[in-house]
Order: structure tokens, then C-alpha cells, then sequence
């Protein structure tokens, strides 16, 4: 890998790199911790509306046709109808290319960076003519740059609330209803993906995943993983499972994994990573490691992925599948 990830809860996340480093493993902050964003309000002219960023109150077209977006949102845009002509929504482990997931649906926008970095490529966006530009406080840097190509606002996802951010997003461009109907479609689908794995498994099974970083473990406590599985799917929780407070996930050593008892684990991995834990006696000890019942994913694109809102739709299909034994 040719970046370090930065994990937050996509985050995920989830959320995720830093250059310079060719570690496998991410480092444990998605972002900063969010501040909230006021809700936009219309303007009084036709073509214009005014909403509050962060850095205040800002008139943005209406109706904007080629939205260049560095902040992460080009999934959530998508869902509303308006794709980006440009994005930042890159594979955390390859800049260069969109995760699989949202190749389909990203096909033909421009990529600009990667949404978790400080670094927007300004020739890029120059180059694509944007009627509106959308960034993220670690790229304001660039601000003064970009502003001089069409007006940008400032807006900071929460990355561990995807409703939230989704919300946030309709409400930018007042398309609340579209949100609505597709976060009503996500929560039937979890509840009834839930209610599958839990006849197939039994009522009481419970479920954890985490990702490999070298000797260190980040836990799906209240993100991604985590959320889907606890709070929309129904599944069950392991005893001793740490909390997640912030947007950092929670880390443990191998032997803190050991005090996790889970009857089914997803572990997100390189090869190397794998193959570590699995010349482990430590891991080999595990309960659910010796009942078979671990789910090997790598980590490109099933990190992002979960913390993504049309990702984690979906995943939901592939969890399905993948934890039904």
C-alpha cells in the first residue's frame, strides 16, 4: 500500500490515508471531530440559494450542473442526483482509482484527490469548469485557490453518522425526500439481512469485525462494521467489546482480542496481515477461530466501504452471504 490509512469511525470511516509511508496498516483518525454544520436555508433570488458553511454564509447556484466535490460526499450527491463531474471519493489504498464499489456510479467524474487527505490536484478541478466546488476543513488550504475557479463552500461530514451527513446533504441541495426514501430502503433491507443471519445462526449469536494494522487492532465498536451490525441488522454484541466514543476507533493488541468473544468474526486484512495472525497461537486459541467461523476480507475496498452510504447498501447483500454458516 502506498499510503498510510487514517481510521476514524468511513469513517469511515472510516475514514483515512496520510502520503509518504508504505505500511499496509492506517493510522486511527478518519478526521477531526465534526462540527456541526448549520442547515441551509433558501435564498430570496431564483438562481441562487444561501447556505451556512463553515465559513459562513455562502449563495451557491440552485441548481448546479458540474459540482466538483473534494469532501467525500460524490456517493451522497449521487443518491440526490447530482453527480459529481469531479470527486475525492478515491480508493483509500489507491488514490488513482475509484473502490469497486462505486466504480459504477462514479464512472466518468474526474478524481481530485482523496477525500481523507489535505491535498486537492487545483489543475484537476480547473480543468473540469465547475459551476461549485465542495471541500472539507483539511483541505482549506487550497481554498483561496479554488474560490478563484467557482464558488466553494466549506462543510465538515461527521463520517461516523452517515444519516446525519446524508441529511446534511439533501438539505444542501433541498432534496430531503430523496433522503428519506433511501435511508426507509437501507433500514428495511438491514432488518430483514439481520433477520436471515439470525435464523440461520440462532437468535443469540454475536457478531465483531476489526481491521489488521501490523500489531495493532482497530475495533468496529460504533462505526461501519459496528453500526451495521449492532444498530440495523440487530445482531448480537459481544461481551467486553470496548465503546467508541469518538470518531477514533478503539484498538487492541492480539492478546486484547482474546477477552472479545464473538461467535463470528469479519477481520479485514492484507495477505501478510493474515498470515501473521494465522501462525499465531494466540489467534489459534480463539473460540471462533477453532470453530471455523472467521470471515477473511481484504481490506481494499471493504474498509471504505462500510462507512460509505451507497457502499454499505451494498455490503448489506454480500453480509448476507458471508455470515450465514
Amino acid at each position: 500500500m502506498k499510503h498510510t490509512v487514517i481510521i476514524c469511525g468511513f469513517c469511515l470511516i472510516l475514514s483515512f490515508v496520510m502520503g509518504g509511508c508504505n505500511r499496509s496498516s492506517p493510522s486511527t483518525s478518519l478526521a477531526s471531530e465534526a462540527q456541526p454544520t448549520e442547515t441551509p436555508v433558501l435564498s430570496a433570488g431564483a438562481e441562487t440559494r444561501t447556505v451556512n458553511t463553515l465559513r459562513g454564509p455562502v449563495d451557491i447556484p440552485a441548481n448546479p450542473q458540474r459540482i466538483a466535490d473534494a469532501s467525500g460526499i460524490s456517493d451522497k450527491l449521487c443518491i440526490i442526483g447530482r453527480k459529481p463531474v469531479a470527486t475525492s471519493n478515491s480508493d483509500a489504498y489507491d488514490y488513482t482509482r475509484f473502490p469497486s464499489y462505486l466504480e459504477g456510479l462514479l464512472a466518468g467524474a474526474v478524481i481530485i484527490g482523496y477525500s481523507m487527505s489535505d491535498t486537492v490536484n487545483v489543475e484537476a478541478v480547473l480543468a473540469v469548469e465547475p459551476d461549485l466546488i465542495i471541500i472539507n476543513p483539511r483541505q482549506e488550504k487550497a481554498y483561496e485557490q479554488l474560490a478563484a475557479i467557482a464558488t466553494t463552500i466549506v462543510i465538515e461530514p461527521t463520517v461516523n453518522d452517515w444519516r446525519e451527513d446524508l441529511r446534511m446533504v439533501g438539505e444542501l441541495f433541498d432534496s430531503g425526500a430523496a433522503v428519506e426514501s433511501y435511508i426507509a430502503e437501507y433500514e428495511a433491507q438491514a432488518r430483514e439481512v439481520g433477520a436471515v443471519v439470525k435464523a440461520a445462526n440462532g437468535p443469540d449469536a454475536t457478531y465483531f469485525a476489526f481491521l489488521t494494522g501490523g500489531n495493532a487492532y482497530y475495533l468496529f465498536t460504533g462505526a461501519a462494521y459496528g453500526d451495521m451490525f449492532y444498530n440495523d441488522m440487530g445482531l448480537g454484541i459481544p461481551p467486553d467489546l470496548p465503546e467508541q466514543d469518538s470518531i477514533t476507533l478503539p484498538t487492541a493488541s492480539l492478546e486484547g482480542l482474546t477477552t472479545i468473544s464473538a461467535d463470528y468474526m469479519v477481520v479485514l486484512a492484507s495477505a501478510d496481515d493474515r498470515a501473521a495472525l494465522e501462525a499465531s497461537s494466540v489467534w489459534n486459541s480463539m473460540e471462533s477461530v477453532i470453530a471455523g467461523r472467521v470471515i477473511w476480507l481484504p481490506q481494499s475496498p471493504y474498509f471504505n466501504q462500510a462507512y460509505s452510504v451507497y457502499g454499505k447498501k451494498l455490503l448489506l447483500d454480500e453480509l448476507e452471504t458471508l455470515l450465514v454458516q
